[in-house]
């Protein structure tokens, strides 16, 4: 296909019942996506679906993902759904991995059933290329270091799977050991999955990786929104909530912001990115609303409210409706990798642009050694040289920004 110059990129967070906060967020976003500024009213029910071009989720994040990318419902649809989801699988501290799953499994059949769709629809769409595509992410039982993503669109790289909806969503929220592995295939091509665990909890990674696969290199962003379901200060284990699942989803919402953190980092001074995630609100003195939808969603709306949010949400609406993206996904795919010679190019990048008398200075250190000089230097000393620039660079763009 062409190159597309206005990419609209989405991640979801891994976080279990606590995706009621990521739906609330969304909610709002949509809300604005649909206000006209011209008539300044509510105009129009546009889905998510038509307003991203791929979205990309982890555990509950991936159930949410297939709901909006694959099954196309609005959020108010993706959210009475999921409290039944909730209600059913994730409230219930006494149930075993096997009947957890079961229930798992009743609830996505019920779902699908109640939208006139067979049990055994394929996650692949028929038809791809139209709309929004989606993938969720999981892990092979016997290999949990490889993530695998399961996609509603074909890739060049890998054989098209025949994995059912709800396969796919058993898969990225068998979150262990709280569910039971999820088996596809037969015979030799029989595989096990389990849920992404640490490391995948956030696939906003994931997210750049697929879209460069999807829609090539040449493609440019304009958006690229990551949700999250709170950040770990706010999860605290009373001594009744001391079970394993409680201690795995603190451990997930941790690895969750700080990727976050890490991404923020590396692409903020981009322009694309947009980061939404509970910090306050949902306080330790609250162990006992841990899985209270009502509850969640309060609190996020009361971090809606705040004038800093309002104005990141203006930041990602504008980028949404641009007509052209500014960063290519080859520069994004770069930005966003390790290395000496990624961090050469990015200074070497940054050397170019950042042009003031002021950081002169700092910008003679910018400058990316020679290959004469390299191979002069060991990898630690050129690590640490890396470490300086990066430094520099963070202290110019936060100079240019005030």
């Amino acid at each position: 296909m062409p190159p597309r110059k206005n990419l609209r990129l989405a991640s979801f967070d891994a976080g279990g019942v606590r995706g009621f906060s990521l739906l609330e967020i969304m909610k709002t976003i949509m809300h604005w996506l649909n206000w006209d500024e011209g008539s300044n009213e509510f105009e129009g029910r546009a889905l998510p679906y038509q307003h991203f071009d791929l979205i990309g989720g982890s555990g509950t994040g991936g159930l949410l993902a297939i709901m909006f990318a694959r099954l196309r419902m609005s959020v108010e649809e993706a959210s009475d759904e999921f409290f039944t989801v909730t209600e059913e699988v994730y409230k219930h501290d006494t149930l075993d991995s096997s009947e957890r799953s079961k229930r798992l499994r009743r609830c996505m059949e019920e779902m699908l059933l109640r939208r006139g769709l067979p049990l055994d629809v394929k996650l692949m769409e028929e038809t791809p290329g139209k709309g929004c595509a989606g993938f969720v992410v999981a892990s092979l039982r016997n290999n949990l270091e490889t993530r695998m993503c399961l996609r509603t669109y074909p890739v060049r790289v890998q054989p098209s799977s025949t994995i059912t909806v709800v396969e796919a969503a058993l898969a990225t929220c068998a979150t262990q050991p709280s569910f039971a592995p999820v088996s596809f295939g037969e015979r030799y091509l029989k595989r096990e999955y389990v849920g992404p665990g640490f490391g995948a909890s956030n696939p906003v990674q994931e997210v750049i990786a697929e879209a460069h696969l999807l829609f090539g290199g040449d493609s440019s962003i304009s958006t690229l929104l990551s949700l999250g379901t709170g950040h770990p200060g706010i999860v605290t284990l009373s001594e009744k909530d001391s079970g394993e699942y409680y201690k795995v989803m603190r451990d997930m919402m941790n690895d969750c912001e700080q990727k976050a953190l890490d991404i923020e980092q590396r692409l903020g001074p981009v322009g694309i990115y947009s980061r939404f995630s509970v910090d306050q609100g949902l306080q330790n003195h609250h162990p006992g609303e841990l899985a209270n939808p009502g509850w969640i969603t309060a609190q996020t709306e009361v971090y809606l409210t705040r004038h800093d949010t309002r104005d990141k949400i203006d930041t990602l609406v504008r980028n949404l409706k641009a007509e052209e993206g500014s960063v290519s996904l080859d520069q994004l795919k770069h930005v966003g990798g390790h290395g000496i010679g990624r961090m050469a190019d990015i200074v070497k990048k940054s050397y170019d642009i950042l042009i003031s008398n002021l950081d002169d200075v700092i910008i003679a250190k910018l400058k990316p050694l020679d290959a004469a000089t390299i191979e002069g230097h060991d990898v630690g000393s050129l690590r640490l040289a890396a470490g300086g620039w990066s430094r520099d660079v963070d202290r110019i763009a936060v100079r240019r920004r005030c």
